[in-house]
Parts: C-alpha cells; sequence; structure tokens
C-alpha cells in the first residue's frame, strides 16, 4: 500500500466513524455501537471504497488498541489484588466458560450435531469483551463499584479459560496420544513465557526507565516502555495466550512502580484513537448478507445465549456468595460474548470444526451482542434499580424526626461529611441511589440507606420539615439541580451543594441555593495555602490572601454570569 492510499484509507474511515459515532451519540446509543455500526459500513461486504487487504491492516493496527488499554488496566491492579479475586476469577470467570461448553456439547447432541462442535461454540460464547466492558465501566464511573470489582474478576478468569482452551481445540481433530506430549510442551512454554514476563516487567523495564530519567531523556524512556510491551505481546502469542492477558500481566508488575503515573500519561493519547478502530474493526466482521438470509437461526440463537449467559452468570455470582444486585449486575454486563470469539472462531474452521457457513453465523451472533450489550447493561441496571434495591430501599429507613441533617449522595465527598458528622455526633442520615456506594458507606459503620429524595416519600420518610441542613454530593449537573431545586422548597433546609464546576456553582447560587461550591477551586486554594507556608508566609497573610482570592472570583464570575444570561 503506497502512503498516499495509506493516508486516504485512514482519513477515509474516520471521517465514516465521526458521522456514526454522532449519530449513535445524538440517539442514545453509545459510542461503542456507533464505531460497530460505522465498521458494518466501511466493511468488505457493503459497498464502499474498502479493500479486504486494507481491513487486515486496520484489524492488526487496532489490536494494539486493546492491548494498550489492558496494559494501564493492570497498573490500576496490584498482584495482591488480583490474588484476593482468586475465588471469582475461578467460580464465575473459568465456571461460566466450561459451564457454557458443557451445556451446548449436549445441546449440540440432542440437535443431531457432534459434542466437538458444541462444545467448542460454547466456549466462545462463553468469553466476553474485557474491552467493552472495561470501557463502559470506566465510562460510568464504576469500576471500583461491588460489582465492577467482580466483573473484571470474572473477565480475567475468561481470559485465563483461553489457554487450555487453544490447546482443546487440535485435540478435538486428533484423538492420538502424542497430543498429550504437545499439551504438556505447550504448558511447559506457558510457564517460560510467563517467568520471561515477570523478568521484564520487574527487572529489565525498572532499569531501563530508570536509566532514562536520570538522563533526562523522555524519548527513550517512552522507547522503552513500547518496545517492552511489543516484546511481551510477542511471546505471550507465541505461547498461545491472549496479547490481552500478556500486556495486563506486564501493567500489573509495574502498578508499584514508581514510574506508574509517567507511564500511563505516554500511553493514554494512543490509546483512544485505537480503541475506537478496534470497535470499527469489530463492525467490518458482520456480514449483512449472511445475517439476512440466516435471519432467524441467528436472533433465535443470540436470544438464547443471552438470556442462558445471563441466568449462568447471576447463578454463579450467588455461589460465589455474591449478592442478588451484584449477580444480575454481572449477568447483563457479561451475557455478550467477546472480541476473543474471532480468534477461536478461525482457528475452529481452520480445523474444520466449524464450516464456513457456520462461522459465518457465529460471527453474525458475536458482533450483534457486541452491539447490543450498552442496551443490555442499562437494562439490567434498571431491573436492579426497580425490583430488588426496592425491597431494600427507604422503607429501611426509621421513622425518626431527629436528624438534624441529610446528605444526599455517598460519594468519598459524601461519605467524608457523615464520617465528620459522626465524629462530631451530630444525628444524620445519608441517602444514594446507588447501591453499591450505600453498601460500602454502611460496611464502613455510617447511617446509610439507598433512596432517591426526588421521591415524596423517601422525603416524608426522613422529616424533611425538621431537618436543619442538607449536604448535596451528585456528580451529574443536571441531577444536582433537580434535587437542589426540589430541596429549596422547604424553607427550614441550609442547602450545601458540592459542584463539579465554577459554572454549576453560580447557575446553583442563580437559583437561590447560596451554599453551593465547586470542590477543585476550594481544594486548589488549600494546597495554596500550604505551598504558600513552603515560603515563609505567615498563616494570617495565608488567610487573608485567599479570603481575597475567594471574594474577588464569587463577584467577577457572578458579574460575568449575569452578562451571559443577559
Amino acid at each position: 500500500m503506497d502512503s498516499v492510499s495509506f493516508f486516504y484509507f485512514i482519513a477515509y474511515v474516520f471521517s465514516i466513524a465521526s458521522l456514526f459515532v454522532v449519530g449513535s451519540s445524538i440517539l442514545g446509543m453509545g459510542t461503542i455501537v456507533g464505531f460497530i455500526l460505522a465498521g458494518v459500513a466501511l466493511g468488505p461486504f457493503t459497498p464502499g471504497l474498502v479493500a479486504a487487504t486494507n481491513i487486515e491492516l486496520l484489524q492488526q493496527v487496532a489490536d494494539l488498541g486493546v492491548v494498550l488499554f489492558l496494559f494501564t488496566i493492570g497498573l490500576e491492579m496490584k498482584p495482591m489484588d488480583l490474588w484476593r479475586m482468586k475465588k471469582g476469577l475461578m467460580i464465575q470467570g473459568v465456571g461460566l466458560v466450561v459451564t457454557m461448553s458443557l451445556l451446548f456439547a449436549g445441546l449440540a447432541t440432542l440437535f443431531g450435531y457432534s459434542w466437538q462442535i458444541g462444545l467448542v461454540v460454547g466456549a466462545i460464547f462463553g468469553q466476553s469483551s474485557s474491552a467493552v466492558v472495561i470501557t463502559l465501566l470506566n465510562q460510568k464511573g464504576e469500576f471500583n463499584s461491588e460489582h465492577g470489582k467482580n466483573i473484571f474478576s470474572n473477565l480475567m478468569g475468561q481470559d485465563l479459560s483461553v489457554v487450555p482452551l487453544m490447546a482443546l481445540i487440535p485435540l478435538l481433530v486428533s484423538q492420538q496420544i502424542e497430543s498429550s506430549a504437545h499439551f504438556l510442551q505447550d504448558t511447559f512454554t506457558v510457564i517460560c513465557v510467563v517467568a520471561l514476563i515477570i523478568g521484564i516487567g520487574k527487572f529489565l523495564l525498572p532499569l531501563a526507565l530508570n536509566w532514562s530519567v536520570r538522563k533526562h531523556n523522555k524519548d527513550a524512556f517512552a522507547l522503552c516502555l513500547f518496545g517492552s510491551i511489543f516484546v511481551t505481546v510477542c511471546v505471550i502469542e507465541y505461547a498461545g495466550l491472549p496479547s490481552t492477558l500478556g500486556a495486563f500481566l506486564l501493567g500489573m508488575l509495574l502498578s508499584s512502580s514508581d514510574f506508574r503515573h509517567s507511564l500511563e500519561e505516554t500511553v493514554v493519547p494512543f490509546k483512544g484513537v485505537l480503541m475506537a478502530l478496534f470497535f470499527t474493526s469489530v463492525g467490518m466482521q458482520i456480514d449483512p448478507t449472511v445475517l439476512l438470509n440466516n435471519l432467524g437461526t441467528i436472533l433465535a440463537t443470540l436470544a438464547i445465549v443471552l438470556v442462558v449467559k445471563t441466568l449462568l452468570s447471576i447463578v454463579l455470582s450467588l455461589l460465589d456468595g455474591k449478592s442478588l444486585s451484584v449477580g444480575v449486575k454481572t449477568g447483563f454486563w457479561l451475557n455478550h460474548v467477546g472480541e476473543f470469539a474471532f480468534v477461536i472462531l478461525a482457528l475452529a474452521t481452520s480445523m474444520d470444526i466449524l464450516s464456513e457457513s457456520q462461522s459465518g453465523i457465529m460471527i453474525a451472533v458475536v458482533s450483534l451482542s457486541m452491539v447490543l450489550s450498552s442496551f443490555s447493561i442499562k437494562l439490567g441496571d434498571k431491573l436492579v434499580s426497580k425490583f430488588i434495591h426496592s425491597a431494600e430501599s427507604f422503607d429501611e429507613i426509621e421513622h425518626e424526626d431527629t436528624n438534624s441533617l441529610v446528605i444526599i449522595g455517598l460519594d468519598e465527598v459524601g461519605r467524608l461529611i457523615a464520617e465528620m458528622a459522626r465524629r462530631a455526633e451530630i444525628p444524620y442520615i445519608a441517602l444514594d441511589h446507588n447501591y453499591d456506594q450505600v453498601r460500602t458507606s454502611k460496611q464502613l459503620g455510617l447511617n446509610a440507606y439507598f433512596g432517591d429524595i426526588l421521591r415524596s416519600g423517601v422525603r416524608n420518610k426522613i422529616h424533611l420539615k425538621n431537618v436543619k441542613a442538607v449536604f448535596v454530593s451528585i456528580h451529574e449537573p443536571a441531577t444536582l439541580k433537580r434535587v437542589c431545586v426540589t430541596l429549596s422548597k422547604y424553607p427550614n433546609l441550609d442547602i450545601y451543594a458540592r459542584t463539579n464546576s465554577k459554572q454549576d456553582e453560580l447557575e446553583l447560587k442563580q437559583l437561590g441555593i447560596h451554599f453551593a461550591s465547586s470542590t477543585y477551586v476550594e481544594s486548589t486554594l488549600i494546597r495554596g495555602r500550604k505551598l504558600l507556608h513552603k515560603f515563609g508566609l505567615a498563616e494570617e497573610t495565608t488567610l487573608a490572601l485567599v479570603d481575597e482570592l475567594m471574594t474577588e472570583m464569587s463577584e467577577l464570575d457572578y458579574q460575568n454570569y449575569k452578562q451571559q444570561c443577559t
């Protein structure tokens, strides 16, 4: 491919992808669905200007985005954190793949197909997409929630199951005795490769990074990092393991490194663009002709997969001791089929376990499940909120009218205010409509309940007419304003609202919420005071300076805001 056609190809891909992403966002389907639909439009099975050879190149480049994505996830996960997940990793992650494999092997036999086909199909359907799920968890800010951690341990277990699965597929074709020797050889190779990655992550790369930092050579720092990632991917794929697992392992080994934040800063600019290409490449593998010719079979298979996988995930979560709400969310988050299915499909097709037509149908099922993943997640969240948490909601709240303080929102800021009230022995109650936040707060010994303050029943239950003050900590600006406007109808209440921006603060003050303040401004001024102390300024001087700045900022911003409104 010459340079002109390559840049033409890239420009064409990004232009089409941008149009579909904008349209998908307007329709509320999310950016991931937009990229997949753009891939369908750009792919070789629809009229367009993209050649099949270009698609192979795009998919190879896009795979790098997934690798970098899992590397940054590994940077956030210390080895001890993964060790703590071992129970869920085996019971739920590996258990789901094994159960799906056995179930579909039985179904295949029942419908007259070979059990080998059913076993491979079940194993494929047992996989979920780390790229899709972790992207959405981060976008929704739920990666560190109870269900987020449980979902992540599931994904890691599924990735680990790929190792024996890739070794099992050749055995299904050849039942020769010497294949067991190959299996032992492959196992030894895996052990050696993992040991090599540990050596790179624990010794070689830290030494190279340390040298680059001491020489103040940023280019060498980046080259050492990306070189190590590429070497890790090469050796892990040589052992038959997924590249994502190798990238995650390398990142995890560096999670306690002094360079962790610099490593993430180096990788992040490339990750976003490459991840967009990955989701586009997934859509390119959907053949609309196969979809239309086998629509009934594909939809029936898709429905079976979604229902069975959701139910199995819920049951395995409950067996692992998780709550029903975590189990249901896990089931709906993981009921789609992941991108590694394409690799297993290619291997199974090359060994004649699956025919070309069967593989085409499977690709359509896998791709459609990924398209529907965001809708499935929303459905699961609504079911949990409406039918499961309703029994654990504000009905638990005791009929007390002695609470002087009500806290709305149990993020880190809300929990900190609740802890301050508890230590000051001020009667309080804390509410949140995110049940994971409530459970976390209860474990910390806080007086926390699940409930939506916008519901009149909740407001009556906590006797707002007898409360002195309310502290509101809600991230979403529109919801924050609705809550504050609703609470402002109670004249006895002093409303303290924590905002994410100065603009939100000014809008709330315009609505009559006088105690609104943006957190980042206050925290910056506090840090600034400490910094000024280092330069020898007296306490009184720094306090006066901060007060002066706060007054000037408030007056200036308020005047600018009024001018914009008029």
